[in-house]
């Protein structure tokens, strides 16, 4: 009985200093806490195809960044209106994707103290892949200093040119047009000379939504851009001075060049009632239309649906005077992600509230060119077969396809102006589109131009005089049929077109010389 009662009180002492020991131990030695993967809060505009749920690229990206990644999407058409609630309720997450537009929304919110600093400092690859002059573009000042408020997601786009008939330019034993006079006399034939061979007289030269499309191809020719309506200055002028188009030396004589072209049936005469030019031209009567070379292939596609024989090229458009080739594409940024809706000059920014070092290491990290390419190609055997680095080229399956636009998406989706030509697993289409987009870099002549929308007064008349634009349009379109008389229509470019917008002449050549300085 005492061997067991010594024995009982041992343990117990035992216990106790344990207890003591251990106790003391963690009073001095505090226990480690334990390490938790950072969550990541992202909202995107995307379209209805794009999933969130069991998403194997996400579920990649999460692997190799070590964070949890929240995506809210949200549909383009109402993705703004979300997005302005969020923010005006306090509830904002980490990264929002944003649209630069002059005086709103960045800027607001950067003035209200909404959105954080980009510390480029922290940011090697930002810093490094994204062009300087576009990274200017987020500089804002707020008060003494100025600082990178967001980062601008890359957009290279496919030149714009003409997607022409090729097999009726065979038959009739001509070759691609290149000059103004060219394109005058193939488009003569193309509605003369039968060249869908049904002996009647019903085919069209060029096609066109309004003078959309015909001014994208025809514009250069006369120094102007009709299709973009950017930021530059007068290049029939010696480019010393930033002018509205309407103002410009080339605009009146590129609308009297489409005013003869429709008196002699070349311009389509249903461009005021078309709603879709494309889908007029894959009916199989019409020789021209203007597009990006990335439409061309399947343009053809559904023009042989119609018309099995039929064939397309893509070339640039006419050459001005000089022999110039004209592309006032602005320089751009924007989110154009394959399951993204295109969000035009979208910005990526930083909340005030959010897990600041998290958020700008994984906006970093994909501007980085692993993941660039990572976000274009997807993951091998599930978004596409193979790659080849050589020329851009990527090749996919259909069902790869589907999952591309189920599941991807970026933050920059190009590198050092490259982007990936991928059309799908028909290897001589992927060939055709690569020559396309290479074609239009070689041969196109690029000004400096830039958004309209970099100019907040632009923009603020704008809002101010929302049905401004579209009566040009309107008007011009008009005047071109013959159904506004040429007085009448000067009277209006005069008196209300350039003498409304007068005022702001300044404030587009100080923004414009700021820009170039930039450069």
């Amino acid at each position: 009985m005492t061997w067991k009662r010594t024995s009982l009180g041992a343990a117990i002492f035992i216990v106790i200093a344990i207890i003591i020991t251990t106790l003391f131990y963690n009073r001095n030695h505090p226990t480690s806490p334990v390490e938790t993967t950072p969550t990541l809060t992202i909202i995107l505009k995307v379209s209805d195809s794009f999933s969130a749920t069991n998403n194997a690229y996400i579920k990649e990206l999460e692997d190799r960044m070590n964070i949890n990644l929240e995506i809210i999407t949200v549909n383009a058409s109402s993705y703004n209106d979300r997005l302005n609630i969020i923010m005006a309720q306090g509830r904002a997450p980490d990264i929002i994707q944003v649209n630069w537009s002059g005086e709103g929304n960045l800027p607001g919110w950067v003035r209200k103290g909404l959105i954080a600093p980009i510390d480029l400092e922290k940011a090697p690859n930002i810093e490094m892949n994204v062009s300087p002059s576009l990274i200017s573009l987020m500089r804002l000042n707020m008060g003494e200093d100025t600082q990178v408020y967001g980062v601008p997601g890359i957009t290279s786009s496919y030149p714009y040119g003409t997607i022409i008939r090729k097999d009726w330019l065979t038959k009739l034993q001509l070759e691609p047009p290149s000059t103004l006079d060219d394109y005058v006399d193939t488009m003569t034939r193309f509605v003369e000379q039968d060249p869908d061979g049904n002996n009647k007289p019903d085919t069209i030269g060029f096609t066109s939504w309004r003078l959309n499309h015909f001014g994208g191809v025809f514009g250069g020719a006369f120094k102007i851009d009709y299709l973009w309506d950017s930021l530059h200055p007068d290049m029939s002028d010696g480019g010393q001075q930033m002018k509205f188009r309407e103002e410009q030396k080339g605009y009146i004589a590129f609308l009297d060049f489409a005013k003869q072209a429709f008196e002699n049936n070349l311009l389509d005469k249903d461009i005021v009632n078309l709603q879709s030019a494309e889908n007029k031209f894959i009916l199989g009567k019409v020789g021209m239309i203007g597009g990006y070379s990335n439409k061309t292939l399947y343009l053809e596609k559904e023009l042989k649906k119609f018309d099995p024989n039929a064939q397309l090229e893509w070339i640039p458009g006419p050459s001005d005077p000089e022999g110039r080739l004209w592309n006032f594409a602005p320089e751009s940024y924007g989110f154009n992600g394959s399951g993204s809706m295109l969000g035009s000059n979208a910005v990526f920014a930083i909340t005030k509230g959010a897990n600041y070092e998290t958020a700008l290491r994984f906006l970093d990290q994909m501007n980085s060119p692993e993941m660039i390419f990572l976000s274009n190609l997807g993951l091998e055997g599930r978004h596409y077969e193979e790659y080849d680095g050589n020329r851009n080229i990527i090749k996919r399956t259909s069902e790869q396809n589907e999952a591309v636009q189920r599941e991807l998406f970026g933050i920059s989706d190009a590198y050092r102006g490259e982007t990936l030509v991928s059309l799908g697993d028909n290897a001589q289409e992927n060939e055709r589109l690569y020559y396309y987009r290479q074609k239009g870099r070689i041969l196109i002549t690029n000004p400096l131009s830039f958004s309209m929308g970099l100019v907040p007064e632009v923009v603020q008349f704008q809002q101010m005089n929302p049905s401004f634009n579209e009566k040009e349009r309107v008007n011009a379109t008009n005047y071109v049929m013959g159904t506004l008389a040429r007085e009448d229509y000067m009277e209006y470019l005069v008196n209300e077109n350039l003498n409304k917008r007068k005022f702001l002449s300044e404030a587009m050549n100080q923004k414009y010389r700021q820009l170039v300085e930039l450069q």
